[in-house]
């Protein structure tokens, strides 16, 4: 459902997060807290950065910052960034117009409008407040 680059990615702005008002981040940096290799982390900020969440500044004492307030970014925004707007897709021998084969296509849509709510009411900064506490979170 949910793929690992989009986890990595999440992991990665609650490393930004946690680390807001104290300057750039290497991806070195977020990649051995996060236990992420390094050059695959770099691709995924590529896209967080093409989805406006992170700014990146280059140079020796460069690197990424959250772009938005924790309390503004929801899980939903990283998770659409790596896996577009659709989590659940029908198989096609499902999709409406086959004879038959559309009388159970009501639970994709009611999981992926559930899974999707659910992921827009989890803030970054629910995250970053349970990293801090020390508490274990299973949100994805």
């Amino acid at each position: 459902m949910i793929s690992l680059k989009a986890q990595y990615g999440l992991k990665a702005i609650v490393s930004l997060a946690m680390h807001q008002g104290k300057g750039p981040l290497q991806a070195k940096e977020i990649a051995s807290s996060q236990t992420i290799p390094v050059r695959y982390l770099e691709l995924l900020l590529s896209q967080l950065r093409r989805a406006r969440l992170v700014n990146a500044t280059r140079g020796k004492n460069g690197g990424y910052i959250l772009v938005k307030d924790p309390a503004k970014v929801t899980v939903w925004d990283i998770v659409a960034t790596f896996e577009g707007k659709v989590i659940f897709s029908q198989p096609p021998e499902m999709k409406r117009g086959v004879a038959g084969k559309d009388e159970i296509s009501f639970v994709w849509s009611e999981a992926e409008k559930r899974v999707v709510d659910y992921l827009q009411s989890v803030k970054v900064s629910d995250l970053l407040e349970a990293a801090q506490s020390g508490k274990q979170m299973y949100f994805i």
